[in-house]
């Protein structure tokens, strides 16, 4: 037998599977010579290669715990020398030569602060028979199914206490990172195995508490339409096109874990019953502030809007991309990058239409250690253009003033990080808003838990109007107007 040519042998290395353990998602494996992005991207752990891999945009980044590839020029650009000596490198270069351990850097997006005050206090809390629950010791399983993440807390029933927290991506990433995706996915007969793999991590959740001698008694499950129709296996064929109807907005059973479970009802294919949940914690806290007219904002990969008065409540929601979930630079979202590119205004970087002045516009502007670059800006503006158009539009709805508007609540852990001077100096919020706008936690959560102890949303829901944006001739125009980033008094 003849010996093998150098070309074979580089091609046979190639052919050598590595095995990469990413931690909290799972082992895989890439040929030799492949990038680890390639596997992140096939996996749902990244979208897209944002500089098609080139290595100049810095968001895929890693750290490797154990086999560190050396690091490239590109990851020098990127990293200090000590972040480089803890294993840091950029996903679309990192070419492992063995096996390897690697760690994905955490949001620091909180997605499931909670407001202690969002729950019941002592003093209000349910009895036996109302909350449905044996003892005051028992406890509760909610969870919030995201499009990105899937968070669930063990809550006790009467003190809500949080007794454990969980919190991952969303495994249906796997099919898309948007729900168009997914629907897509659904309806090409991958809706079985979309609802399985959500139910599968729901599962091992609940097994691994009951393991520690934790038994919540019931589980309820919030999440917007297209989230709640993938998990219980419904039809979304009505939910992918105009008119865009559900199958059903009630709550409806389910099991998982070998527990019952319940879902949170919505209120449209647009407003689901992680808003419902919201609604709940929003009439609790207007209530108790003696509040007639209040706006609640629910800014993720969509953004939601209820407009709450004494005649009814009107709600509506709005694309919004990564603009306020993340999807920028590693470590900065969309709290922040409000509060960089009101920085940006003041400092005369850019105008009020959004562009950079020279040399920036090619290279972007570095402010401490991120990079705000065009295309960010961009995606920003488009996303608060449509939230403040939809808050206007929902105003002319319910006939309805802005200086009538009380209290403004901002749900999230993007709320909780938010300036409200920056938000107004952008014009994403009207400025006379300033202070009457106040961060109220991750309301889908403190909802949900409301609603397993026996809050009842049947009123609430049937006094509910949904807003269709894109039926409304005036939306187009109010989009335009609200582009350029300055400060706006009001809607006028």
């Amino acid at each position: 037998m003849e010996p093998c040519t150098d070309k074979q042998d580089k091609a046979k290395q190639n052919e050598i599977e590595i095995e990469i353990e990413i931690q909290s998602e799972g082992t895989f494996s890439l040929k030799k010579g492949e990038n680890v992005l390639s596997v992140l991207i096939e996996h749902g752990m990244f979208e897209v290669s944002h500089c098609a891999g080139h290595g100049t945009c810095g968001r895929c980044r890693v750290c490797f715990v154990k086999g560190a590839p050396l690091p490239l020029p590109a990851d020098r650009r990127f990293f200090k020398p000590d972040e480089l000596r803890k294993g840091w490198r950029l996903a679309c270069k990192a070419k492992p030569q063995a096996d390897c351990v690697i760690k994905l850097p955490e949001s620091r997006d909180d997605m499931f602060v909670l407001d202690s005050s969002l729950f019941l206090s002592g003093g209000e809390q349910m009895t036996e028979r109302e909350s449905g629950l044996e003892a005051a010791e028992d406890l509760i399983a909610i969870a919030d199914l995201g499009t990105t993440t899937l968070v669930l807390l063990l809550v006790e029933a009467e003190s809500a206490k949080v007794i454990r927290t969980h919190k991952q991506l969303n495994p249906q990433r796997k099919y898309g990172a948007d729900v168009v995706s997914r629907m897509e996915a659904a309806l090409s007969g991958k809706a079985v195995e979309l609802s399985d793999m959500v139910n599968k991590a729901i599962g091992d959740v609940i097994t691994q508490w009951k393991a520690e001698g934790l038994f919540p008694k019931k589980l309820v499950l919030a999440g917007n339409t297209i989230m709640t129709h993938l998990y219980l296996k419904q039809d979304v064929s009505g939910l992918s096109k105009a008119p865009f109807n559900p199958v059903t907005t009630v709550s409806l059973p389910f099991e998982s874990g070998g527990i019952q479970g319940v879902t949170m009802p919505a209120v449209s294919a647009f407003v689901g019953g992680d808003i419902t949940a919201g609604m709940l914690v929003c009439k609790k806290q207007m209530e108790t502030q003696q509040v007639s007219y209040a706006l609640l904002i629910d800014l993720g990969t969509n953004g939601e809007m209820v407009l709450f008065t004494p005649e009814g409540n009107y709600a509506t929601a709005t694309a919004a991309g990564p603009a306020f979930e993340g999807g920028f630079e590693p470590g900065l979202y969309g709290a922040d990058v409000i509060a960089l590119v009101a920085e940006l205004l003041t400092r005369g970087v850019i105008d009020e239409t959004g562009l950079m002045v020279q040399p920036y516009f090619e290279t972007g502007y570095k402010i401490d250690t991120y990079c705000i670059r065009q295309e960010e800006i961009r995606t920003l503006q488009t996303a608060k253009a449509a939230v403040f158009a939809g808050i206007r539009i929902l105003l002319e709805e319910a006939g309805v003033l802005p200086e009538e508007v009380e209290q403004v609540y901002l749900a999230g852990g993007f709320g909780y990080k938010l300036s409200t001077d920056a938000a107004c100096q952008i014009g994403l919020i009207p400025s006379a808003w300033r202070d009457r706008t106040i961060a109220v936690g991750n309301t889908s959560l403190a909802g949900t838990y409301l609603y397993a102890c026996g809050g009842d949303t049947e009123e609430l829901v049937g006094n509910t109007r949904s807003i269709n944006l894109a039926e409304k001739d005036h939306f187009n125009e109010y989009y335009l107007q609200a582009m350029n980033l300055r400060e706006e008094r009001d809607f006028s």
